[in-house]
């Protein structure tokens, strides 16, 4: 009889292995997927979704930017709520594995004081980076009466093309491209003809329409 109870109670904790096995499997794979939407969705925010200023300078106007009909601030909401999807997993996923964590933190660190400084420190630590956007205060820029974000990227598109370094054997395009202006916008700003070929080099056209650029 006791036979029969050891091996059913070998078997039973077998089986809650084997079920713990897989929700550790499960909340990895979620965590894996999270952090992947992390990264993804900040790429598509930084090079794809650009903001104001960007979008200005690489379409020469003000446009803005969707995709599947949300634009980066959205995208920035969907980016947080993940995050705070990745953080949940990670607790679950350090609650499934305490014993582990508390064992190893015992042989790492063998001073009972020296843990509980260093545990102190880290808690502090983490309290302080998941509340410092919330105390934070940003810098704040006056813009001038009726300038709004149109004209303070339109004014960061002078600022760009005013520092372009001019060459004359550079071609307009060539001068475009370097410095990421659009084409349209830097014939309008130098003043010549729209369509005067992209091709044409700049000191030809120097000399031609009497521009200036530092």
């Amino acid at each position: 009889m006791w036979g029969e109870d050891g091996a059913a109670e070998v078997e039973e904790g077998k089986g809650k292995m084997f079920h713990k096995s897989k929700v550790q499997f499960v909340i990895d794979t979620l965590m894996f997927l999270c952090g992947i939407s992390i990264v993804g969705i900040g790429f598509l925010m930084k090079f794809t979704l650009i903001p104001g200023k960007d979008r200005l300078i690489k379409y020469g106007r003000n446009v803005d930017l969707l995709l599947f009909k949300m634009d980066r601030h959205e995208w920035g909401t969907i980016h947080l709520v993940i995050g705070f999807t990745f953080l949940g997993l990670l607790v679950l996923h350090i609650i499934l594995h305490w014993k582990m964590i508390v064992n190893m933190y015992h042989r790492l660190i063998g001073g009972r004081i020296a843990r509980g400084i260093i545990t102190s420190i880290f808690m502090i630590a983490c309290a302080i980076w998941l509340i410092f956007s919330l105390i934070v205060k940003p810098e704040v820029i006056e813009l001038g009466r009726g300038e709004g974000r149109h004209e303070a990227g339109l004014a960061y598109v002078e600022e760009t093309i005013s520092s372009i370094e001019v060459k004359g054997y550079m071609m307009l395009i060539d001068a475009a491209e370097k410095y990421n202006v659009p084409i349209d916008y830097l014939k309008k700003h130098i003043g010549i003809p729209q369509s005067t070929s992209s091709k044409a080099q700049l000191g030809q056209l120097r000399q031609r329409y009497g521009f200036r650029m530092s």
